[in-house]
């Protein structure tokens, strides 16, 4: 029995691993391969079979459907686990038992589990519709839904149709937790799509003093991975029931750190929101990597995050910043990182202290996180953000991408959602890659739908999806940096708007620091 939070004790596992079986998705979603870690073919295996139904993923040496009989493998298998056998030391090749029910309405098997009915998978997240956050995470919600609307419009999976509850928590952490572990308490409800507010899903992951998802084994599946939490405990160990898609916030510290440094720069300064989670993460992972290049951490840095000289802590969504901005730039930082959103980046874009890009006082200019890749703040920053770089790990809807058949289904599957949609904006465009994996794990559990067995086929997934510019997302039980892989995109003003031009692409090398 899974215990929920306020139970003590642990879940047990089921007896079964995860099953296999396809069932209709639209074209556009990306095929999964999910590979045990230690599986390896043992010498007196026989040739492997895998029958592809409906465009669903093949596991070798899988059958599927009906026609399975007893010693049938259907799916992955976690060795080790009840039901499933292990040839040799190495690992070998693992049978499993023939699932229970048919991928199909009518013979699915009902309620699998809790959230879970003949008909429907529910799920229930908490969105940001308002407050400073809302300025580049608003979207995501459309995003989610265009890829409902794909696989309930194709039947569903294994007949059973995605529902979606959301609330909006204004990125408010108090507010969000409590939704979420309304949500968690819910037993209608079978867990978390794209977690598209941080501040609530982190403080819901961390707990105390087991994470409540740990404790109530509650999934959050494709989160955007702003803090560090949603990737490892404090240990180092990982997050055990968060899965997320894109890279995290201090890798992108890292990375836009490091390409400075190559560049020349060594008096690097930081500009951080100090009211959110993800900005305090940022700064100290930026001072950290510029300590490890220069020898000397960011000038001032301290641990009230204030602003003091290069090391600029500010509260979001101030009117002005004069006094702060005065400051930073009087100790002559020669490459500025913002880690803000888009409203108080404006703000301190805009004030007459604040040197433009293409400064000659800013010699190494400007390096800006994900939030700030938006058709909105690229208009309204106009001729000050010139030349400034944003980061991003997915492909936007920019130059050579533009073409790329993934970036127009996406385009064309969020306008059909809403029309007046940013498909520029690199958090829309996460949480629909975080909805096409989750919704591709839950084709892979198939009809004996549980949270185990989803967590089975998460843990050892290899999830190839072409908006990404990792290319492909690798999990495993030990891991969640499965994408660290980041491109520089680099502000066009000439008088207009003029789109972002394609730059660099860098890894973080050490995605677990910090």
């Amino acid at each position: 029995m899974i215990r929920l939070s306020g139970e003590r004790g642990s879940a047990s596992l089921p007896t079964v691993i995860a099953v296999f079986v396809a069932g209709a998705l639209v074209g556009v979603l990306a095929t999964v391969e999910v590979v045990p870690a230690n599986r390896v073919p043992t010498a007196n295996a026989g040739p492997a079979t895998g029958e592809q139904v409906s465009g669903g993923p093949v596991v070798p040496g899988a059958t599927t459907g009906p026609s399975a009989g007893p010693g049938a493998t259907n799916g992955p298998a976690v060795p080790g686990q009840p039901g499933s056998t292990k040839s040799g030391s190495n690992g070998g090749t693992v049978a499993l038992p023939p699932s229970r029910f048919e991928c199909r309405a009518g013979a699915n098997g009902g309620a699998t589990d809790r959230g879970v009915t003949a008909t429907s998978i529910n799920l229930s997240t908490t969105i940001v519709a308002s407050g400073p956050g809302a300025s580049f995470l608003a979207e995501m919600k459309y995003a989610m839904e265009a890829v409902q609307k794909q696989v309930n419009n194709a039947g569903g999976i294994c007949g059973r149709r995605l529902n979606i509850e959301t609330r909006d928590d204004g990125w408010n952490a108090q507010t969000g937790s409590q939704y979420l572990r309304n949500y968690i308490a819910d037993r209608s409800k079978f867990g978390i799509p794209v977690g598209a507010s941080s501040e609530g899903l982190q403080v819901v992951i961390k707990g105390n003093p087991v994470g409540d998802l740990e404790l109530a084994h509650f999934p959050a599946v494709g989160t955007d991975g702003l803090a560090i939490d949603q990737y490892a405990k404090p240990d180092g160990s990982a997050q055990p029931w968060v899965w997320p898609v894109a890279t995290a916030t201090v890798s992108s510290a890292r990375i836009m750190a490091d390409d400075a440094f190559k560049r020349g720069a060594r008096n690097m300064g930081v500009v951080f929101d100090n009211n959110y989670k993800f900005g305090k993460e940022a700064a100290l992972a930026f001072s950290n990597e510029v300590k490890r290049l220069t020898g000397k951490g960011v000038l001032g840095q301290n641990p009230n995050n204030n602003c003091d000289q290069r090391y600029c802590g500010i509260k979001a969504a101030e009117p002005s910043y004069s006094g702060e901005a005065a400051r930073f730039y009087g100790a002559k930082p020669d490459f500025v990182a913002l880690f803000v959103e888009p409203e108080t980046a404006l703000t301190w874009m805009r004030d007459p202290n604040t040197p433009a890009a293409t400064s000659k006082d800013i010699p190494y200019g400007y390096g800006a996180a994900q939030p700030l890749f938006t058709k909105q703040f690229e208009a309204q920053c106009r001729q000050k953000c010139d030349q400034m770089v944003v980061w991003s790990g997915f492909k936007p809807n920019v130059e050579k991408y533009a073409n790329d058949p993934a970036v127009v289904d996406y385009v064309r599957a969020l306008q059909a959602t809403n029309r007046q949609a940013d498909p520029y904006n690199q958090f829309t465009e996460s949480a629909y890659v975080g909805m096409q994996f989750l919704v591709q794990a839950l084709k892979a559990v198939g009809a004996d739908l549980t949270r185990d067995r989803l967590k089975a086929v998460l843990d050892q997934m290899s999830y190839p999806n072409a908006l990404t510019l990792q290319g492909t997302l690798k999990f495993t039980p030990g891991n969640r940096f499965s994408n660290v892989t980041m491109q520089a995109f680099t502000m066009q003003y000439k008088g207009t708007p003029g789109g972002w031009r394609l730059g660099v692409i860098a890894r973080d090398p050490r995605p677990q620091v910090d």
